[in-house]
């Protein structure tokens, strides 16, 4: 086993960004992967803490100092409860109450997991958003399958520790010269002028409420539709995050009827990982950025109108340094703040943005596609597999798609159920009205 390290690993600019990002959400990612038979519970408990060896900054607590926040890695590994198992019924019932379970970074496990057996296993994996962003949970998947299928073939196997992979932001803009990076500058005032001009937009707002009362609403998109939507976009020249987009703007316009002229604003993410070599981080790690959308609704506009006009969009920023704008305009305070004051800072503005009213801005991200070849857990098939973004806090709203095979997964996760359920399922019913047109 890996011994506990008494250094403290230094915290990146993203995870004090992620970690003020707390006041708006739980801050905590899924993964549920589906078996075709039975898993073998002792050794995925084996993989499981191996696992915490292999990435050591998922056994450390996050610590929050005045000056610096910092990685510390645990005493601990071998008594807290990373892995459980249980027996149940209601896998649903099951799924949806560890989904919405509350972690904090500073006490609980960075991860934890657990396999519920039913007709089928089904593993659940959580992943504090604190250390670790969609593309890298789905990272952490993979390298969970791998020491499970090794430990089959060589119960003695023990993982390669990764001690020199980078978490860094540096890790992408080091292979950037000057001009590119002034260019970043440029996208980032872009972006800043995307988030507060024009001053008055409209939104979409949940009721605000116990933040204890959570659940997730869950939407499949099955594999014939999945194909359609694909040629779809292909004959259009469209990505299936375009159409996402396309329909998520068309059901707001419906559910919130905003006047012609005034904006409806959405900020959506882009994966970091396109801009290295291989698409994978130096290690598991925030590798995120934001995009967003100003889109205002125009009548009697057919879906092919709204459609081509955020593929423009889209294409457009994707030639501009899409997601880099915003990360140099939060180095120097990172750098030059105490981490207690960048903390006070974004709780300052969530304040700010509740007194605002409509101009709160709710988001989209696509957390993209889970690898079959890598998600492999030996001779156990993988029937399913799907992620879901973090319950939001209302009156914000995030929307999160995941993809496996031919099949892609709609999730929201939000609190106060018994008021804003109906609410959500309108929305999520309309979204899919509008991809269900599409032939």
């Amino acid at each position: 086993m890996f011994q506990s390290d008494p250094r403290r690993f230094a915290s990146t600019m993203n995870d004090q960004g992620i970690f003020c990002g707390r006041v708006i959400g739980d801050m905590l990612i899924h993964c549920v992967v589906s078996f075709d038979n039975g898993i073998d519970e002792n050794r995925m408990k084996k993989a499981v803490r191996l696992s915490l060896d292999a990435e050591p900054i998922l056994g450390c607590r996050c610590v929050t100092g005045w000056w610096r926040m910092y990685w510390e890695r645990r005493t601990d590994l071998d008594n807290i409860g990373l892995f459980r198992f249980a027996a149940a019924e209601d896998t649903e019932k099951e799924v949806i109450r560890f989904l919405t379970a509350p972690a904090d970074p500073c006490e609980d496990p960075q991860i934890q997991l657990l396999l519920i057996r039913s007709e089928r296993d089904t593993l659940c994996i959580k992943v504090n958003h604190v250390a670790a962003d969609a593309g890298a949970v789905k990272a952490y998947a993979y390298l969970l399958a791998s020491v499970y299928q090794k430990l089959g073939d060589n119960p003695g196997y023990t993982p390669e520790i990764n001690l020199s992979g980078t978490r860094s932001m540096r890790q992408i803009s080091s292979r950037f010269g000057f001009s590119d990076k002034f260019r970043m500058l440029r996208r980032g005032l872009r972006d800043l002028k995307n988030i507060f001009l024009p001053r008055m937009n409209y939104s979409f707002s949940l009721t605000k409420g116990s933040v204890s009362d959570r659940t997730f609403l869950l939407r499949r998109i099955q594999s014939e539709q999945f194909r359609r939507l694909r040629d779809y976009g292909r004959q259009h020249g469209a990505t299936i995050n375009d159409l996402l987009l396309t329909a998520i703007y068309r059901a707001f316009f419906e559910l919130i009827r905003p006047e012609p002229g005034i904006p409806l604003r959405l900020v959506t993410t882009a994966d970091l990982r396109r801009y290295l070599p291989t698409k994978k981080a130096g290690a598991v790690c925030n590798l995120s950025g934001l995009v967003y959308l100003n889109m205002t609704r125009k009548s009697g506009s057919a879906f092919n109108d709204t459609l081509s006009e955020i593929r423009d969009r889209m294409n457009f920023i994707k030639k501009d340094f899409i997601g880099l704008g915003q990360p140099p305009l939060f180095v120097i305070p990172s750098k030059i703040l105490p981490a207690a004051w960048n903390q006070w800072l974004g709780n300052r503005m969530f304040r700010q943005s509740l007194s605002i009213g409509k101009n709160i801005t709710h988001a989209f991200t696509n957390m993209g596609i889970i690898d079959t070849e890598q998600l492999v857990f030996g001779s156990v098939k993988v029937s399913d597999a799907f992620l879901t973004a973090p319950v939001v806090f209302s009156p914000f709203f995030l929307i999160g798609l995941s993809g496996f095979g031919e099949s892609l997964t709609m999730s929201a996760g939000f609190c106060d159920t018994a008021v804003n359920k109906p609410v959500v399922e309108h929305l999520l019913s309309l979204i899919e009205n509008e991809l269900q047109q599409i032939r």
